[in-house]
């Protein structure tokens, strides 16, 4: 049933005159009658009866009135929302990221962004690079952030964010002293603590280790950077985790890695479905994560003084 036709009602139950009802919906007469006819048609009932020169709702009608006006209101809301969700303004978007980003760059930008875009609505999910590009695929998913894949996927598009080097993370004892980046190399000597396979950043590390030519004597694998840092934290090797996470460095000690003489580094991206584009607003949360990002990472730069850096995809 057009909506027009409820519109038509409701003024005439409002005003119980077809005149002036006609007139308010700058409409002919004749023209609201058969609207109105055509919606007790449709319904199946009487609305309106005659009073000598005046009309009013029958008790059906007088039923159906409060329904029909919360028919309207629906309609005004629905079309509310649908012109903000052309400009950007409303809408709902589900984000999946590895918890060490998630820790790290999410609190603070999350809350500016969301005091920022009151109608957009974001739900988080936990999880690692690979787990998180199959979710994208099945459309579980609007948009993951992550290291940036070593194979890039046809179905998966991409936006850099910024970058992310290595932390070795240990014991005091277990680390040479200072803030200066440790070899690779020199850091393979030692028991190594470190994140398993479901994390994209555990490639990249594989990955430096093969070029060193060396191989790690691997410990502990884990889910989680906090387990790893609860091992190091009593001496039973040296937790390596992407610099996005946070150990504890009231009883811990974290080095930058360096592969010949480079800080490594691996780049962080944005991933979603080519098949399902992204509305204005999960354009304008990667931009602004981006930018947030950027900001943080000349932040830790600064902490690395004396460190030429290197991109681990051009090794």
């Amino acid at each position: 049933m057009d909506i027009r036709i409820y519109n038509a009602f409701d003024t005439t139950a409002e005003l119980l005159n077809v005149t002036r009802a006609a007139e308010r919906l700058n409409m002919t007469q004749s023209a609201l009658s058969r609207q109105l006819k055509s919606l007790e048609d449709h319904l199946g009932i009487a609305l309106f009866e005659k009073t000598g020169r005046n009309i009013r709702l029958t008790p059906e009608g007088e039923a159906l009135y409060g329904r029909i006006t919360n028919v309207l209101a629906a309609d005004r809301n629905l079309m509310t929302y649908a012109r903000d969700l052309a400009r950007g303004d409303s809408g709902l978007i589900r984000i999946g990221a590895c918890s060490q980003l998630m820790e790290r760059y999410f609190p603070q930008f999350l809350r500016r962004w969301r005091a920022q875009n009151p109608g957009i609505e974001i739900r988080l999910e936990d999880g690692g690079g690979p787990e998180l590009a199959q979710k994208l695929l099945d459309g579980k998913i609007h948009l993951s952030v992550s290291a940036l894949p070593s194979t890039p996927h046809d179905l998966l598009e991409t936006a850099l964010l910024g970058q992310l080097g290595f932390l070795a993370v240990g014991e005091r004892g277990l680390l040479p002293e200072g803030n200066a980046p440790i070899e690779l190399e020199d850091l393979l000597e030692k028991p190594i603590l470190t994140l398993n396979g479901k994390h994209a950043s555990r490639e990249l590390f594989d990955a430096a280790c093969k070029i060193s030519g060396r191989t790690a004597e691997i410990i502990l694998e884990s889910n989680s950077p906090h387990t790893l840092f609860a091992m190091a934290t009593c001496g039973n090797g040296i937790a390596v985790v992407p610099s996005s996470a946070q150990p504890p460095l009231d009883t811990l000690t974290s080095r930058p890695i360096a592969l010949n003489g480079e800080v490594v580094r691996f780049a962080i991206c944005a991933m979603w479905n080519k098949r399902l584009p992204l509305p204005a607003y999960g354009q304008r949360f990667i931009t602004q994560l981006g930018a947030h990002i950027d900001t943080d990472q000349a932040l830790e730069d600064g902490r690395l003084p004396g460190a030429r850096y290197g991109r681990l995809e051009a090794i």
